[in-house]
């Protein structure tokens, strides 16, 4: 027996599409804040196991208090991955730099240099950047959930992305 099954492709397609223009919009304007809160919970959620595995079990604590202990490390642990949020995305950062200018220098003191720079400079900048690289990217998903429903040249698509990426930043920037 086969089995008929009529499905429209367009109907397949859109369902991402709005997922993705949904979530490009979110990233625009909101971005920053989202992967703050989502590092926070990935950290508490992190730290919580951690310690629920490893620091309860050593305790040796009864039923309550094992909860109220693996809660207490959440909000810790979650507090710490916001403020190490920072320092993370500017070690990347630099050493990102480090590997994509050594290359180009036959000593390693040149490129080393250039990638405390930039280690120092998105330590600094981390939450602007932050904005702006959100806003980028929800512009750029945007444009692409657009082009799934309507076939927008290269240059329409540019300007959704320039147009929502600058009005993104500043409203980032601004609260």
């Amino acid at each position: 027996m086969i089995l008929q099954l009529n499905v429209n492709l367009q109907s397949i397609e859109s369902l991402p599409a709005i997922i993705f223009l949904i979530l490009g919009l979110i990233l625009v304007f909101y971005g920053r804040k989202l992967v703050k809160i989502i590092t926070f919970i990935v950290g508490g959620i992190i730290g919580a196991i951690l310690i629920y595995e490893y620091i309860i079990p050593w305790l040796k604590i009864s039923e309550p208090f094992n909860y109220i202990i693996a809660f207490l490390g959440f909000i810790i642990s979650g507090v710490l991955a916001i403020a190490l949020i920072h320092l993370l995305g500017a070690v990347i950062a630099g050493y990102l730099t480090y590997r994509f200018v050594n290359p180009y220098f036959q000593d390693w003191m040149p490129p080393l240099i250039i990638a405390v720079i930039v280690f120092a400079v998105v330590l600094v900048l981390f939450n602007k950047l932050l904005s702006i690289g959100t806003a980028v990217l929800g512009a750029i998903l945007v444009s692409y959930s657009i082009n799934i429903f309507i076939s927008l040249g290269t240059i329409a698509s540019l300007i959704i992305i320039i147009v929502l990426a600058i009005a993104g930043a500043y409203y980032q920037l601004k609260h």
